[in-house]
């Protein structure tokens, strides 16, 4: 994949790729009558716009004593979503996380008592699955220590079985989800190999690893993950997610999705792209290119994303991480943010965000959430004793 190389001047562990070429090779494809290789949708489009956050911790803040409340009494905090317009929550998958309270959260069983709390209530399920045994990131997909010596057919088969395993577990438990992401910020792949962070001798899915064919072995990792996930669904409805962080990133947006398509239909045999929905994530109130400042992660960006992602790749889209402080003083970069820090700013940004999204050409845009709202720091939108802020509602649309 050397012409890619050539396209795209990227640097791991900083994030931040720097377009060299514009990308039109999607434009073109399409021109040539060459269907794209992630066309598919299997499944039938969300109902609803669902907006919803990740809460992937919330049993174990439960656990320490943190209470919620909407008025003068605490209340289960999925009650308050599902009574404030909440439709969805989210949920992270590990697959042998460490014994520390906070990382055994994210564990099977511990992921499945909470998923049948979220279907109890009424509310949809998207399941996180990492693979692997810890946070997985642009610069972090360290395979599961268990997986970390496998040579590449085996492994790509345990993505396989793992998966259709996970789904027939939570669905035979009451808790089957109705999306699942396949992979968390697949930025440069997934089950990084070849001594990447530490991540063991063999080649993994890491874009970059110096075994060639990373790029292929990523989106074959994918290929089987969302086998196995149809697979131990048993035909029950279930949407497969495909997400990658920086949504405010027109260039990289455009890159990736063209060089999905271009490495799918180069591939030996060709691969078909199985998902149903595009996830990003968007952290405007933290960029990480500090020379750049704030403008670069403004609304309007991350809309040009979501158009051209409409527009060109026709899949629905969700804003799956984001987040948005209510105190704090925000750090000196250039430009300033958009929204105060302030109860009153954060509202007015999920306001902002959740109509964004719902304008997305053709009706594309499905859903918004925030990130983990239930640990009560200044990113939450609940004050430090637990009230609901006024975002609770805006978040729910009301």
């Amino acid at each position: 994949m050397e012409e890619l190389d050539a396209l795209y001047n990227y640097s791991m562990f900083s994030g931040a790729p720097q377009l060299l070429i514009p990308c039109f090779m999607a434009c073109l494809w399409f021109a040539l009558g060459t269907p794209p290789a992630h066309s598919q949708t299997n499944a039938a489009p969300l109902a609803e716009f669902a907006t919803g956050a990740d809460l992937s911790m919330l049993p174990h803040h439960e656990a320490r004593g943190i209470q919620y409340f909407d008025g003068d009494k605490a209340t289960d905090l999925l009650a308050i979503a599902k009574s404030n317009g909440w439709k969805i929550i989210r949920v992270r998958l590990w697959v042998e996380p460490n014994a520390k309270p906070e990382y055994q959260v994210s564990n099977l069983e511990n992921v499945t008592q909470l998923g049948k709390r979220i279907k109890a209530v009424g509310l949809q399920f998207l399941l996180d699955i990492h693979y692997s045994d810890t946070w997985a990131d642009p610069g972090h997909q360290k395979k599961p220590a268990a997986w970390a010596d496998l040579t590449f057919p085996p492994l790509e088969q345990r993505v396989h079985d793992y998966s259709r395993d996970v789904i027939v577990h939570l669905r035979e438990n009451g808790a089957m989800p109705d999306i699942v992401q396949v992979g968390n910020e697949i930025k440069n792949g997934l089950l990084y190999g070849s001594g990447i962070n530490e991540a063991g001798p063999q080649p993994g899915g890491g874009f970059w690893e110096p075994d060639k064919g990373g790029i292929e072995r990523g989106l074959r990792l994918f290929a089987a993950g969302a086998r196995g996930v149809r697979e131990g669904s048993s035909q029950a409805p279930l949407q497969i997610m495909l997400h990658v962080p920086d949504g405010q990133d027109t260039g990289f947006i455009k890159w990736y999705f063209s060089m999905l398509d271009k490495t799918a239909h180069e591939a030996n045999p060709p691969l078909n792209l199985d998902y149903d929905l595009i996830g990003l994530s968007y952290y405007p109130a933290a960029p990480w290119d500090e020379k750049a400042g704030y403008e670069p992660w403004h609304l309007s960006h991350l809309t040009d994303s979501m158009a051209y992602l409409a527009t060109t790749w026709g899949k629905p889209i969700m804003v799956v991480e984001t987040n948005w402080p209510h105190a704090g003083t925000p750090r000196t970069l250039p430009g300033t943010p958009e929204y105060s820090f302030t109860p009153e700013g954060q509202m007015k940004f999920y306001q902002t965000l959740v109509g964004m999204v719902r304008a997305v050409p053709k009706g594309l845009g499905r859903g918004v959430m925030a990130w983990e709202i239930d640990t009560l720091n200044w990113d939450s939108i609940f004050d430090a004793k637990g009230n609901a802020l006024p975002a609770v509602r805006a978040l729910g649309q009301k």
